[in-house]
């Protein structure tokens, strides 16, 4: 016969059998929103991040449905819409890290990018790929091999690497754009995750300074250039634990971002974002108009 759980909490009470009351009952505060409530909000933010991806619209008002549940909600957003892709044989290839915006964002907050979005230099990606997309200069690291401890730390990260590489990275941001993210907004939209692309050419990560390659990027309106801070380290540490945590270990052969300061620029329409990194040679990378259905070429996987 199966145990059921009484009043009291205790599975292995059976009808009449007393189970005295304790003598001070502990009074449970209920949690200060309603689970069902709380159930419909967040599903309602995982769709509006979906449709942002598939209209191009920016997900407008996903903060006050985040608000209330705070960063537990946000990952709850983050990990339901990571299993709706790895659901339908999506494979992780990459982590995206975003560091923070605003006073409230204290640390970098980790991502993913999958197969479709990791890419060669010189790679066309076409509009409906991209929502309002900013694009930044930084450094890649090539994973060989596994990242799993929940509290990695910048030592493991460097055993770990099996080859350097400078990056163009796309954030496509699917929350309002007009003011800085917030840490809510950024956990949710996983890390304004868009596309990388990863350099030609790649050095041994023995002996290589990071901090000393500069990197020039240039659009067809804009330029900046960008640079490693020296705390940009142990920024990656901590969003490599919150994505090692929501999505699993960082596996061999994966492509973790570790991001530069500066600013990053807009991507237009037609545009074409230009990234001169020193040894790495130069990279490209293009916003095309149209889409895959309208004759667009696969884009140029990483090697």
């Amino acid at each position: 016969m199966p145990l059921r759980e009484t009043a009291y909490g205790d599975p292995h009470h059976m009808p009449g059998h007393h189970v005295p009351m304790p003598a001070n009952p502990q009074t449970t505060e209920p949690p200060p929103w309603d689970e069902t409530r709380k159930h419909a909000d967040l599903e309602r933010a995982a769709n509006m991040l979906i449709n942002a991806d598939l209209t191009g619209r920016p997900a407008r008002g996903i903060t006050a449905l985040l608000e209330p549940y705070a960063e537990q909600g946000a990952e709850t957003v983050a990990s339901l819409n990571f299993r709706r892709a790895t659901d339908e044989g999506c494979r992780v290839t990459g982590r995206a890290v975003s560091l923070p915006e605003s006073p409230d964002g204290a640390v970098a907050v980790g991502g993913y990018y999958l197969s479709s979005s990791v890419h060669g230099s010189g790679a066309v990606i076409p509009s409906n790929q991209l929502v309002q997309p900013l694009v930044t200069g930084a450094f890649a690291i090539r994973i060989g091999t596994p990242l799993h401890h929940l509290d990695v730390t910048v030592p493991e990260i460097h055993a770990a690497a099996a080859g350097m590489y400078a990056a163009l990275v796309v954030n496509s941001r699917r929350t309002v754009i007009d003011e800085p993210s917030t840490t809510l907004e950024r956990i949710a939209d996983n890390a304004h995750a868009g596309h990388v692309v990863v350099s030609d050419t790649w050095l041994a990560p023995t002996g290589v300074d990071l901090a000393l390659i500069g990197l020039d990027l240039a659009t067809d309106t804009a330029a900046g250039r960008l640079w490693l801070h020296a705390g940009t380290w142990t920024q990656l540490a901590h969003a490599l634990r919150r994505s090692i945590a929501l999505f699993g270990p960082v596996q061999p052969g994966e492509v973790v971002v570790l991001p530069c300061g500066g600013r990053a620029l807009e991507l237009a329409p037609d545009a074409t974002a230009t990234l001169t990194a020193g040894p790495f040679g130069t990279l490209r990378v293009s916003h095309g108009q149209g889409s895959y259905e309208e004759g667009f070429e696969p884009l140029t996987p990483a090697s």
